[in-house]
């Protein structure tokens, strides 16, 4: 058996105290739940057919299309403190309404979001575009699926260009990943 004593921790030859050491140990947890959960380790799930006879046929579309005309790729992913996706691109591409709707909200700021359009579309969804460049749109315009809504920028809070995309679902916002296609 293993018998630590806590009231005698060193490191490198110097004592420490506990609660220094129980507040690395916190910080250590917090930080690791916040890692991204390995999917792929799944994948050895093994999967079975049904008899021929029993085959179903599934098809499935995405409602909404992908809000960029083009792009690098993706910087950052949708997570508990990232509420969207962020999709690099050059600056001045072209930014897509992924679904019709009405424009509800404009703003031009110098923080946060920087330039950013919030579209309402059917039902309770809602879709946010942010740093944009350019804006093409104004508050109470009705815009169709695949309109230009603005361009890609680098205004409010960002490092390069690139369009952070949130997609609300009545009050909460969802990771847009699972409702677009490209």
């Amino acid at each position: 058996m293993i018998k630590i004593e806590w009231h005698k921790l060193t490191i490198w030859g110097r004592q420490i105290p506990r609660r220094v050491f129980g507040v690395q140990l916190a910080g250590m947890a917090i930080t690791l739940s916040l890692l991204p959960y390995p999917t792929h380790a799944f994948n050895y799930i093994e999967t079975a057919s049904l008899p021929e006879a029993e085959q179903v046929v599934v098809t499935t579309t995405s409602q909404y299309q992908f809000p960029l005309a083009e792009t690098i790729g993706t910087s950052q992913g949708y997570h508990l403190l990232h509420p969207g996706v962020d999709y690099r691109a050059p600056k001045g591409t072209e930014i897509l309404a992924t679904e019709a709707g009405t424009v509800v909200e404009v703003a031009k700021t110098r923080v946060g979001y920087g330039n950013f359009v919030r579209v309402a579309h059917a039902g309770t969804a809602s879709s946010l575009y942010a740093h944009l460049d350019e804006v093409k749109v104004a508050a109470g315009q009705k815009v169709t699926k695949g309109e230009a809504l603005g361009t890609v920028g680098m205004t409010g809070w960002t490092t390069g260009p690139h369009l952070h995309f949130e997609l609300q679902m009545g009050n909460r916002t969802v990771n847009p990943a699972g409702f677009i296609s490209r």
